[in-house]
Formats: C-alpha cells, structure tokens, sequence
C-alpha cells in the first residue's frame, strides 16, 4: 500500500483538480463562500502582493524565455540520459517529474481562476434582471453612455490629432484601475483584493497581433495590459483584467465590472474609456435590432469620441492577420472548455448586464 501510494501521489492533485471541475458546479453556494471568497483570496491575495513587487510583466519575461529554457532543459536531460548508467531510470525519473509539474499545475489553476466559473452569477450577487429588454430601452441606455462619454471627455487630455491621451505616465494610469473599484467594495464585498498593480506589457505592439488587449495570468495572480492600444481603450482593459483577480472568470461580467468601475472612478479618463466601451457594445447590440435607431444612438456621438472609435478601428485592421485569427480560435476554445457555450461571443453578452443595471 506504501509503495502505491508513494508511486501515484504526483496525480492527487490533478484528481483533485478533476472532481472541481466536475463537482462545483453542482454547488454554486459553496463554490462562492468557500472556493471563490475563501480558497482563491487566501492564495492569489499574497501571490499578487509578491509578484507585484516585480515591476516587470512576470508574464510576458516567461513568454519570452519559454521557448529558450525548454530547450535548455531538453539538452540537459539529453546529456544526463546518455552519462547515466541507468537510462531507463533517468528518462521514466524526468516523466514522473513532468507529470508531477502538470499534476500541480492544474490545480493550482483551478485554485487561482478555474473554480469561479462555477460561483454565483453577477446576476445573482447584484440582484440585477438580465430578461430580454426592447429595443427602446437599449436606444436609451445608449443615450444615456454617450451623454456619460460627452462629460468625461471635457476633462481628458487629446493630442494633436484629436484622440484622448493619457495626461500622466502609463504606471500611474494603471494604477487608477483601482479607483472605481474600491467606491464599489462597500455594496459589494465580493470584490475586495489588495492586489493593485497592472503591468504593462513592453512587447505590446508584437502582441497586438494576436488581437489579445490584456490578460489574468492566473499562476502569478498578474494582469498584464496591451499598451500598444489607444489610450481611450486601456483602462476598461485594465478594469477588466483587474475583475478576473478578483475572482471574476466569465468575461461579460469582467465587462460589466470594468463599465461599472469605470464610470465611478474619480478619474475621468477611466469614466470616459468606460462610457465609450459600453456605447460600443451596446450601440453594436442595437444596429443589430433596428438600423435607424443606431443612427439615432450614434448621432449622440461628438467628433472627438467618433476620433477615437476610428482610432480603434485603425488599431484592430493594422494588426489583422492569420496569428490573430488563430489567436481568436484558440481563446475562444479555452472559454468553451470552461463550459462557457458561446466561447467567445461571450464577451458580447455584457449588454444584458449594462441594461439591467440601468434598470435597477
């Protein structure tokens, strides 16, 4: 018995990993109260203090050394089978390591990101009714953005062209993502973390071409932004990625917490970035109900704000490419497997998160 289980004990933490995969979900109230507010703070809250005393993207250094340091390491266990006396001890020795790497990984994965896609809904825990609204509301909640975005706008900084940018360094900016957040912790105690620091990502303009605009590293607890996009656009990002450390996983509720936080940061190009994304959203859901209403929503629009959705629309065709479309595929296939149906397309249902909320 000893030696069976000192032979499988590498795998007790992927069959650990396995029954959350299958069992939370049956238990959205325990995965809440015990995984999402107790497990996943209890280790991605120290781990993102540490990591976020680094100020290099953790993330983006094990991108760029992954491929090098696999090589390295193929080369060394090459070296040790052929000196070993015993070969086929050696290679089955650097298997069980692997498996034993892969074993933990998973569950530190569930641990850190996995097990909030099977927590209670945004819905749930804001009270908020997502049933099919008209096209009338969505007209009017569109109005109601534009008006937000036309406010903000007034306080930004623009450059010679016409486009928001940012007034202070791109370190402080992201440090702003935190504002909004902490005047929504009070109602919301679900949302609290300490972990406050976004990273930008150096190689951003090779990254866009991936079409990826920010990432939760989950093994880090680390938000990595794409800076290579307009000004106007990173801090939703920032916002967004800043959701998922603090236990959000699926994406159109990340969507909503970053319009959300957004719109109540002291900052106005957070208010703004806010505004305009959600118009983006919801003005795209409405084209999609009534073409003339959308001209009416986009009449709403001020040459400046029109400025920077081109700038966006530059932004997304400069990058467009086979990498971005295999990216996109990719990204898409990780969502589903986290039993998300619409992959993808998911990131689009915060129109229905954006409309209760106005409701409420």
């Amino acid at each position: 018995m000893k030696k069976f289980l000192k032979a499988t004990w590498i795998f007790y933490p992927l069959i650990l990993a396995a029954a959350m995969y299958f069992l939370l979900p049956m238990f959205p109230k325990v995965t809440e109260y015990v995984f999402s507010r107790g497990l996943f703070k209890a280790v991605t809250v120290p781990l993102g203090f540490v990591t976020g005393l680094i100020p290099v993207s953790l993330t983006e250094l094990l991108v760029v050394l992954a491929l090098p340091l696999l090589i390295f390491m193929i080369i060394l266990l090459a070296v040790r089978i052929r000196r070993s006396k015993k070969r086929g001890k050696t290679v089955l020795k650097a298997m069980r390591g692997t498996a034993a790497f892969m074993s933990f990984a998973c569950l530190m994965y569930m641990i850190c990101h996995g097990a909030n896609y099977y927590r209670l809904s945004i819905e749930q825990l804001m009270e908020l009714d997502t049933s099919p609204k008209t096209a009338e509301q969505l007209l009017t909640v569109c109005r109601e953005l534009a008006s937000g975005a036309r406010e903000a706008r007034e306080k930004i900084a623009t450059d010679k062209n016409g486009c928001m940018v940012f007034a202070e360094d791109i370190w402080t900016e992201l440090t702003r993502a935190e504002s909004g957040y902490k005047n929504l912790v009070g109602e919301y105690p679900f949302l609290w973390t300490s972990v406050q620091r976004q990273k930008p990502v150096q190689l951003s303009y090779y990254w866009s071409y991936t079409g990826i605009v920010g990432m939760y590293f989950p093994f880090f607890a680390e938000c990595n932004i794409n800076i290579e996009q307009p000004d106007w656009s990173i801090p939703f990002t920032a916002a967004h990625e800043s959701a998922h450390s603090r236990g959000i996983a699926f994406e159109n509720e990340c969507n909503f917490l970053a319009f959300l936080s957004c719109i109540n940061s002291e900052y106005p190009e957070y208010r703004y970035s806010g505004y305009m994304n959600a118009f983006l959203y919801c003005s795209n859901a409405l084209y999609a109900y009534n073409k003339d209403m959308w001209q009416e929503a986009h009449a709403e629009c001020t040459e400046g704000m029109i400025r920077d959705f081109n700038a966006n629309n530059e932004y997304i065709n400069r990058f467009k490419g086979k990498v971005k479309e295999v990216s996109h595929k990719a990204n898409d296939t990780f969502i589903k497997v986290q039993g998300v149906k619409d992959g993808s397309l998911s990131y689009d249902r915060v129109t229905e998160l954006i409309l209760a909320y106005y409701e409420k």
